[in-house]
């Protein structure tokens, strides 16, 4: 066993213990309010003498920050009804300087014989200022990552926009059409649900593009998707895949090849009614017919490119047949 002869009495060594830890002792009676033990090396830190340092709580509370003042009181009355085992709170002070510090505070309520009448609240007092700050500028760098990744994210999805969209017209380009084309196609495999692609391409867009000049071709491809997206179902898309050429994809028209036929020749007539309407190109006015080629997009199609070539067949069948007109694509018998 140690002996204790040479030890420190208890007094001293807690006082070493505690300032070793940067711990100041207080202590307050809560029901009189009397601050019984002050925080001094906590007041003096903060630039206040000893005579400046509260005799009751009410002082304590005057240069606690407005913030912070009814969680610390919400904090003593929680303890002191019981409903919390000791009492602990963060808090900023005023210092004489003007700056507010961050402390934490930590302590029990003792009840002694000889004062049942009595609760005295006794406690530490620790400074946390560093330790606040280093949180405050971890959440302000948190929020500067999370800004920069929705600014990341916003900027992924324009540029993703950009390569999946026509500049000019906003319709979807051929690499996305080509995405929405194989869904479609192992859709149809999975459902037999029969769809179509309408290759469109401008009767008169040259002589206009070379008449009345670039501008004038741009309003004139801008107003052709303007109509063609107006004319077809929520559920179709239109696509600008080169110069006056433009697809439109349908969806969902039915397993019957025969009636998903019929639909097809019916929204191609909408179409064609729709885009042979005159169209004001800032002051003049021009006709613009189109010509569609069609061709079924079911379970026996492989590809995007076997659709392409066999919608694009039917295309010129129809430029063949005298423009402004339509043509389903038929395979030849082997």
């Amino acid at each position: 066993m140690n002996d204790r002869t040479d030890q420190l009495p208890r007094e001293a060594f807690l006082e070493v213990v505690m300032e070793a830890a940067e711990l100041d002792v207080w202590e307050n009676e809560l029901v009189s309010g009397q601050v019984t033990r002050k925080a001094t090396k906590i007041y003096a830190e903060l630039g206040y003498t000893e005579q400046e340092a509260g005799d009751y709580m009410d002082n304590i509370f005057a240069i606690i920050h407005p913030d912070d003042l009814a969680r610390m009181k919400t904090a003593i009355d929680d303890h002191a009804s019981g409903r919390t085992a000791k009492y602990q709170c963060e808090f900023r002070i005023r210092a004489k300087s003007g700056a507010w510090i961050w402390y934490a505070n930590s302590g029990k309520i003792v009840r002694g014989e000889d004062y049942p009448a009595t609760k005295h609240l006794i406690g530490v007092t620790y400074n946390i200022h560093a330790r606040r700050q280093q949180e405050e500028e971890l959440k302000r760098l948190n929020l500067e990552l999370a800004a920069q990744k929705a600014q990341l994210e916003r900027l992924n999805s324009s540029l993703h926009n950009m390569a999946m969209t026509d500049a000019l017209t906003r319709l979807p380009n051929r690499r996305l059409l080509i995405d929405h084309v194989d869904r479609a196609l192992q859709l149809a495999r999975r459902t037999g649900q029969i769809g179509a692609l309408l290759f469109i391409d401008s009767d008169n867009f040259k002589a206009i593009n070379d008449q009345h000049g670039h501008l004038a071709g741009d309003l004139l491809l801008k107003q052709i998707a303007a109509r063609l997206q107006s004319t077809v179902r929520e559920c179709d898309m239109v696509a600008r895949i080169s110069g006056d050429e433009f697809v439109v994809m349908l969806e969902n028209l039915g397993t019957d090849p025969a009636k998903a036929g019929h639909a097809i020749r019916a929204i191609a007539d909408k179409i064609m009614a729709s885009l042979n309407e005159p169209y004001q190109l800032r002051h003049v006015q021009c006709n613009n017919s189109v010509s569609i080629g069609a061709t079924l997009m079911n379970a026996d199609q492989q590809n995007f490119d076997d659709l392409c070539r066999s919608a694009d067949t039917a295309m010129y069948q129809a430029k063949r047949a005298g423009k402004n007109t339509f043509r389903m694509f038929v395979a030849t018998q082997p």
